[in-house]
């Protein structure tokens, strides 16, 4: 159990799955003198803070270690109902400069040298949206590209440009792909994994990021069904390699289908984050050992997200030690990264040899292939 001992709160829920404290507070007060008290479980010590009540900065990331016999536990804290502005320098990143001239909506920040314990070459381009920024997708149902033929091909040049969604060895997209309001390819709708007896087809309901009409954006499970109609659910359809499927998503499975559709959106996968809360639904999407995306693994990545003041970031890391001692991140670091960078919702891009993130056609991290890696999509910041 928590409580705030020195302000008034209407809700406080901790959501173990997540390892998440929400604590809604009563607007006014300090953020910075937050004084909070738990109450634990028998066997449960406390790590760090020392004590079960202490004073807590919630201007910044803020999270309680917790020790259960063997295993250390962190739980992170969200306050509020909607979001934290939170200023990437306070984090330790940098605010770049050397890369041109940049419109006055759009930061780019070099990560600090070490990110979740290891060593870290990442940038992250932040956008406010709400001052004329635009998002785009760049790409087709198929064909191929480096990032610097997509930046060459605008006759608008992008200020960023970085890699997008999954694609087949043919050069197929086979991840989300929507323009102007139309759908130009849907997530992949089926895949052969083993049920324990024998190969069969998987139908998962996999991740999207998109620029909804209002403005505004989001991250879903989506899945389009054989009309055409796409649907985004409150939750994945719960697959998992090795055992039986779950059946077709339709309209009524699974449930709390909702019509979506988007403006401009990107398929990719797994969910990192939905509404605050880390989800990394990786086993869910079928993004497994067979995916060749390596969830728990060490790799470069590119990641996307949105903050509650509709600030959109774009997030890419070296990895496979490209830069000499620098690993890359496992998706569970790359979801925590982006929330304590503010994101409420945030989705996993292709990675690997694919990441890769231009600012005014200039490449920040160094490609794990050694060079650029042609992919069918690509998301960009105009």
């Amino acid at each position: 159990m928590a409580r705030v001992t020195n302000m008034q709160t209407d809700e406080i829920k901790i959501d173990t799955p997540s390892r998440t404290i929400f604590i809604k507070l009563i607007t006014g007060g300090d953020l910075s003198n937050v004084h909070v008290n738990l109450t634990l479980a028998k066997g449960v010590e406390m790590v760090e803070p020392a004590n079960t009540e202490s004073v807590y900065d919630f201007t910044k990331p803020a999270s309680v270690t917790l020790k259960y016999k063997e295993e250390i536990i962190t739980y992170h804290f969200i306050i509020d109902t909607e979001y934290n502005i939170v200023d990437p320098a306070t984090l330790g990143w940098v605010k770049s400069t050397e890369w041109g001239t940049l419109p006055d909506y759009l930061a780019i920040y070099k990560s600090p040298s070490t990110l979740k314990g290891k060593n870290a070459v990442a940038y992250i381009a932040v956008a406010d949206m709400d001052k004329n920024a635009s998002f785009s997708v760049l790409g087709n149902a198929t064909g191929v590209k480096t990032l610097t033929q997509f930046y060459n091909a605008e006759s608008v040049k992008p200020a960023i440009v970085m890699n997008g969604g999954y694609f087949a060895s043919n050069g197929a997209t086979v991840s989300l792909l929507y323009r102007n309001n139309v759908m130009l390819a849907p997530n992949l709708q089926s895949m052969s994994r083993s049920d324990g007896t024998s190969n069969v087809a998987f139908y998962p309901t996999r991740s999207a990021f998109g620029e909804i009409e209002n403005g505004k954006f989001e991250v879903n499970w989506v899945y389009t069904v054989s009309s055409g109609q796409t649907y985004a659910y409150p939750a994945p359809s719960p697959n998992k390699s090795g055992v039986s499927p779950m059946q077709i998503p339709s309209v009524n499975y699974p449930e709390g289908a909702s019509i979506w559709k988007a403006k401009n959106a990107i398929g990719g996968g797994p969910v990192l984050l939905k509404n605050g809360l880390y989800k990394n639904t990786w086993e869910a999407e079928l993004f497994d050992t067979a995916s060749g995306i390596g969830p728990t693994s060490n790799n470069p990545r590119s990641a996307i997200g949105i903050t509650g003041d509709n600030r959109l970031i774009f997030f890419v890391c070296e990895g496979r030690n490209k830069t000499p001692n620098v690993p890359g991140f496992t998706l569970e670091e790359v979801a925590y990264i982006l929330r304590d960078l503010g994101c409420l919702d945030a989705m996993n891009l292709d990675g690997g040899g694919s990441s890769c993130m231009l600012v005014n056609g200039q490449e920040t991290i160094k490609p794990s292939d050694g060079a650029q890696r042609s992919v069918t999509t690509a998301v960009a910041i105009k």
